[in-house]
């Protein structure tokens, strides 16, 4: 065996710092694309992307049934409305 014991994880660590990066770069990309306020990766996870909905299907369409008096909805709809108003990929 060559080399200190800690060595072997040098492909692992490089693997998740990758997906840490994407994943930050995702969620700026969101909140940039969807036109909302600047916000750190912390509250955007909170309001955003862990939304206390539940799925829906009303007679073949998909829905999100919001909490009434949910605090970011008016956030989170106009932020879903951008994102879904973005072209199609090309095919």
């Amino acid at each position: 065996m060559t080399g200190s014991q800690g060595d072997t994880h040098y492909p692992a660590n490089a693997a998740w710092f990758a997906c840490a990066i994407i994943a930050h770069n995702l969620a700026r990309w969101t909140v940039i694309i969807g036109e909302h306020d600047p916000i750190n990766n912390r509250t955007l996870r909170v309001r955003i992307i862990a939304v206390p909905a539940v799925a829906v299907n009303r007679s073949g369409r998909h829905t999100l049934r919001l909490p009434t008096r949910w605090p970011w909805q008016t956030a989170f709809t106009t932020m879903l409305e951008n994102l879904r108003a973005l072209p199609g990929p090309a095919g």
